[in-house]
């Protein structure tokens, strides 16, 4: 496969890692706007060179190089931003934004996981989670995170309690249920 479609077709999936990322996305122009790019045909290899700044639709990714690869030995196809950090947002279809980001976002596009390596956290709604190391299985929507046991490192999750007065809140309908009638 020529690396630039493998490229492509990573990018265009990489846009799903969210389980309600825009839609449309993915019917948008892919631009990658890079210092340096450099193809490896023969080994199904495109490294782009930094800064690196990735978008389509509301998708963007930055990072200091970008590369996308075809695994020898597993036949796996992934995509990989480095950077300090590498950054991932996008906006999901309930108009929420969603960002990454890590020393290394790694997106392995056959088994459809995510995973974050060195300074990681995930963003979502003010919410967060901050660890060593974040990998997030899309099809199975399932988080784990990992501490780098160095110390008091610690994996440390943060949700904005404006998150749950919305999910806790009752309903207008229920507000109403509530009422005791009106005596005179």
């Amino acid at each position: 496969m020529n690396p630039s479609k493998t490229l492509l077709a990573l990018a265009l999936c990489l846009c799903s890692t969210m389980a309600t990322a825009k839609n449309n996305d993915l019917l948008q122009e892919l631009k990658i706007a890079a210092a340096t790019q450099f193809a490896d045909i023969k080994n199904k290899r495109v490294v782009y060179g930094g800064p690196v700044l990735l978008t389509q639709g509301s998708l963007k990714i930055t990072a200091q190089e970008l590369s996308a690869y075809t695994d020898e030995a597993s036949g796996q196809r992934v995509l990989v931003a480095k950077g300090k950090p590498a950054t991932y947002s996008q906006t999901l279809d309930d108009g929420r934004q969603a960002s990454a980001s890590a020393n290394e976002i790694s997106y392995n596009m056959d088994n459809r996981t995510m995973t974050l390596t060195g300074n990681a956290k995930i963003e979502q709604d003010g919410s967060q989670v901050n660890a060593d190391k974040i990998i997030y299985d899309i099809e199975k929507q399932q988080l784990k995170a990992d501490s780098s046991q160095k110390g008091d490192e610690r994996v440390i999750t943060i949700i904005k309690p404006e998150n749950y007065q919305e999910q806790l809140a009752p309903k207008p309908e229920e507000q109403e249920q509530d009422k005791e009638p009106v005596r005179q």
